[in-house]
């Protein structure tokens, strides 16, 4: 019967990741420390009770009742930091190419009725006409609903 009683001994930080190969442990004990983090995942310690992890009010995971945030840990994959500096320092092609697609929209649409005064014309000429449609439209529909209330 192994056992690895650390409590009360002021200890602070991560639960060590060499914790993960003490497979021979039956009892473990690390109460009323300064310990924060994620109890590390797939190892034995999640099958101690969680009184061997009480009084380390920032530890999550299992067998605790509160469960970690998803931010880098044990849980996750190491990252390398050469790749989370390259993520950092990429260049924001979205954001250029929308202000770029912006760009060249709008000047594409309004440029020519900006600077043409002959497509300015059509173009107004052109909304004039829909607008006339659509009053002529609107004065048939309301004539048409008119005769229908005044014969019944």
């Amino acid at each position: 019967m192994q056992i690895l009683d650390l409590s009360m001994n002021q200890l602070s930080g991560n639960i060590p990741a060499s914790f993960t190969s003490l497979h021979f442990l039956s009892k473990f004990n690390v109460s009323y420390n300064n310990l924060e983090g994620p109890i590390p995942s797939s190892t034995q310690l999640q099958s101690f009770d969680a009184s061997a992890f009480e009084g380390n009010l920032k530890l999550c995971g299992d067998p605790l009742p509160n469960k970690c945030k998803r931010t880098e840990g044990t849980d996750e994959p190491d990252m390398n930091n050469t790749d989370a500096d390259m993520k950092e320092r990429q260049f924001p092609w979205f954001y250029v190419s929308a202000a770029l697609g912006f760009f060249i929209g709008f000047w594409g649409v309004f440029g020519p009725l900006v600077f043409l005064q002959k497509w300015r014309y059509a173009y107004y000429h052109f909304l004039d006409n829909v607008h006339d449609r659509f009053m002529v439209m609107i004065a048939k529909s309301m004539a048409r609903v008119k005769r229908r209330f005044i014969r019944s």
